[in-house]
């Protein structure tokens, strides 16, 4: 019986860890590319999961039942340690989803355009868009948009005239400034005026934020195509997140309406496209808001915490041993560069890349800036090679003390975050 035991402890302790080492050879473009991916997702859990197994299977009953009993313990251990990092992950998750501590009246004021972790671009799927003439890329304008909730309470600001963050007067006069971006510059769950674009504002006010959330690469060249002729701006800024830009690019490269971008020849339609009746875009966001205001499990279901869990993915990260995935080439990514910047040559503007780096970077005991660093140099080199100015933030964060406190508890900037890099922009204009 004690043998029994011992071997079933064993067992479940090297099960583990070659399943680990099975799923990254199961996904090796993803997790066995480079050295230190090789070790910490094959090599290391591999020989930890054989070794196990040994003692399994030729260890004598007494040795083996206290190798056991002490090997799953400190798994045990692990696993309840990701439980409460991961319970905190998901209360900043919340946040970030628009739970406010209040009743169903509460989202009356919000239903009219697109409810939080939802994105234009899935409002474009969802209508049945076809070319990049017919797209959305504003919220409903003049309507006050949910961004988030802090502690409970709902964080929110008014959409211009084309359903963007911005003062609508704004549009009002000639522009000097276009920012694209993803949710960073459309600055989820910060106020405003601590948001990157108020704080820019305060210097260059003819300023035109276009940033949204879920938006990627080829989005924003979408936005870049329509709305650079009209605003025929001094400087445009496109902001690169580290996080998922790089992955939202290969989902913006299956929509036939964002592909048309890359074609000069392509329309790219009118700043205010109408050819989404607002009765077909007031289904669309009602329905979401149905599924917006379900339960807690309904809002994990739609994300993949579970694998995390799985995987211990949180105290990885804490120990530093959390690796981003491979990053494979995407020639594409050029492309869009190259388009972006013959599209801006066209009225004799300028056209900058900043480099917005994840937190995860700046997480953990053991360095692993280089293994994010294969990302970064290849969008500086992208850039480089299109003839963009780059502005890196990676230095100016990583010179914080500590560099995570310029990040909030959902990833993204806080109000010294968005700071610091409107600071970043600011100087590389001479502001």
């Amino acid at each position: 019986m004690i043998s029994r035991i011992g071997s079933i402890l064993c067992l479940i302790v090297a099960g583990y860890f070659l399943a680990t080492a099975g799923y990254a050879l199961i996904n090796a473009s993803d997790f066995a590319v480079g050295t230190a991916r090789v070790m910490r997702y094959v090599i290391v859990p591999g020989v930890i999961g054989a070794l196990f197994l040994l003692v399994a299977l030729r260890v004598k009953s007494d040795r083996k039942l206290l190798v056991g009993i002490y090997a799953f313990s400190a798994l045990i251990g692990l696993f309840a340690f990701e439980a409460l990092l991961t319970w905190r992950s998901i209360q900043g998750a919340v946040g970030l989803s628009g739970f406010i501590q209040d009743d169903d009246a509460s989202y009356d004021r919000y239903k009219r355009t697109i409810p939080p972790s939802y994105t234009l671009k899935a409002l474009n799927w969802d209508l049945g868009v076809t070319s990049l003439a017919e797209m959305s890329m504003g919220a409903v304008p003049g309507e006050e948009v949910l961004l988030c909730a802090r502690d409970g309470q709902p964080v929110t600001y008014v959409a211009d005239r084309y359903g963007l963050r911005n003062p609508d007067t704004v549009h009002d006069g000639p522009v000097n400034l276009l920012l694209l971006g993803d949710s960073f510059t459309e600055g989820i769950c910060l106020p405003e005026g601590e948001d990157i674009a108020s704080q820019i504002r305060a210097e260059e006010p003819a300023m035109v934020n276009t940033g949204t959330r879920g938006a990627g690469p080829l989005y924003e060249l979408a936005v870049l195509r329509r709305w650079g002729p009209k605003l025929r701006p001094e400087h445009a800024v496109i902001f690169f997140f580290e996080g998922n830009d790089w992955q939202n690019l290969d989902g913006e490269l299956t929509l036939g309406f964002l592909t048309e971008a890359l074609d000069p020849a392509k329309p790219v339609g009118p700043v205010e496209s109408a050819v989404n009746s607002a009765q077909a875009i007031e289904r669309v966001l009602s329905g979401w808001w149905s599924e917006q205001r379900q339960s807690l499990e309904g809002y994990l279901s739609r994300r993949s915490w579970q694998r995390n869990f799985l995987a211990l993915q949180q105290s990885a990260l804490v120990m530093g041993i959390h690796y981003p995935k491979a990053t494979v080439d995407k020639p594409e990514y050029l492309q869009i560069l190259r388009a972006a910047k013959a599209t801006v040559d066209e009225w004799g503007g300028g056209l900058t890349l900043v480099y917005v780096p994840q937190v995860d970077r700046f997480v953990g005991l053991l360095p692993s800036a280089s293994v994010y660093d294969e990302l970064r140099n290849r969008v500086r080199d992208a850039a480089d090679r299109a003839g963009l100015a780059f502005v890196d933030l990676v230095p100016i964060i990583a010179a914080q003390s500590p560099p995570r406190s310029v990040f909030a508890a959902d990833g993204h900037f806080n109000a010294l975050g968005a700071r610091l890099t409107a600071e970043a922009v600011l100087a590389h204009l001479g502001k």
